[in-house]
């Protein structure tokens, strides 16, 4: 059963086709997250997926898409990335988007190269510049990468690093470049006592939460698919940590989501 309190909370990054796959009833899923009044972005992996998903979800005026190739793109057995791009941008010209992505680098499961990694994130940089969109950034263990990155190129539109897990030093720069930060259900993990220190001292202002539904359930459904309706335990643990009513953090993240779309 739902707190009645848990009213109005924002995902801000999910996967409703990976959720289906996994046998979960999505239907059922935004049925109740309308009843709560939620919303969130369901997010883009790969070139081909947005048409479909705009059919899908376009009764749900809640739920805001995002489209884009993760670093996943270019392993082995993918298509070419002149073709994905090219399927990419030619989804993006029919469909609405709220942002680019997920899009990003990944040495923990090292996709490909280094270099194509870079190339795909780069080449879809261009098309968020181009569609003047915020991007969505997925970054595993890629610190020194997006330092660098960052510390290269302006970035005119708020971005989203999704499933914070880096260092403070990529927090301080990534705000400063007017990124949100957002934490998903690890932050309630145990082993994860760096990470909850620092969202414990970050700016309430670049805060966003989220499941990454099916992946990274809170405790204690930690082993279970996730989906957006258990997002409800990592905010009541997320404003223990702040020291904050759940209500008010819920407020905060939701205003901090809402100044993410406007732009």
């Amino acid at each position: 059963m739902q707190n009645p309190y848990y009213q109005n909370m924002i995902d801000s990054h999910f996967h409703l086709l990976s959720m289906e796959k996994k046998g979960l009833d999505i239907t059922s899923i935004l049925h109740s997250m309308d009843e709560l009044g939620m919303e969130g972005l369901e997010i883009g992996l790969d070139a081909d997926d947005l048409g479909l998903r705009s059919d899908r979800f376009k009764a749900y005026p809640f739920i805001h898409l995002s489209a884009g190739i993760g670093p996943w793109g270019v392993k082995d057995g993918m298509p070419t990335l002149q073709e994905q791009l090219s399927e990419l941008d030619s989804q993006l010209t029919r469909h609405k988007v709220a942002a680019i992505g997920e899009i990003g680098l990944d040495n923990h499961h090292a996709y490909g190269t280094v270099h194509a990694q870079e190339e795909l994130m780069r080449a879809q940089l261009e098309l968020a510049r181009h569609y003047g969109k915020p991007v969505i950034f997925h970054n595993r263990e890629a610190d020194a990468q997006f330092l660098s990155l960052l510390g290269e190129q302006p970035f005119p539109l708020m971005g989203i690093f999704h499933c914070f897990q880096a260092s403070e030093e990529l927090a301080l720069l990534a705000m400063d470049r007017g990124f949100f930060l957002s934490f998903a259900g690890n932050l309630t993990y145990n082993a994860n006592k760096t990470l909850q220190s620092l969202f414990a001292k970050l700016p309430l202002e670049h805060l966003l939460l989220e499941t990454d539904s099916p992946y990274l359930s809170p405790n204690p459904l930690r082993g279970k698919p996730n989906n957006p309706l258990y997002i409800e335990h990592l905010y009541s643990y997320a404003a223990q940590l702040r020291g904050m009513e759940v209500e008010a953090l819920i407020e905060a993240v939701r205003a901090n989501f809402h100044r993410f779309l406007a732009q």
